[in-house]
């Protein structure tokens, strides 16, 4: 995860609990314990998460997009 978001953002990937916004990673998490989740949240520049003006950076999704994309490889790539 941090070799990806190096590569893709130019630093370690950041851990952040915010609590509450996503409940359903929460069952999930009680559904199966043992699983391990990637949940990601992106906010581009000038964002303004849930506002009325709410968009898309599309440079920011498009490295998030790829990091994800090299976290699945990279994992799959493991022996």
């Amino acid at each position: 995860m941090h070799s990806a978001s190096r590569e893709f953002f130019g630093r370690d990937a950041m851990y952040m609990g915010t609590g509450g916004s996503i409940p359903f990673m929460g069952l999930l998490g009680e559904k199966f314990p043992g699983t391990q989740f990637l949940v990601t949240g992106l906010l581009g520049p000038q964002s303004n998460a849930h506002g009325p003006n709410e968009f898309l950076h599309l440079a920011t999704a498009k490295h998030l997009t790829a990091c994800v994309a090299k976290v699945i490889a990279d994992h799959a790539a493991r022996k």
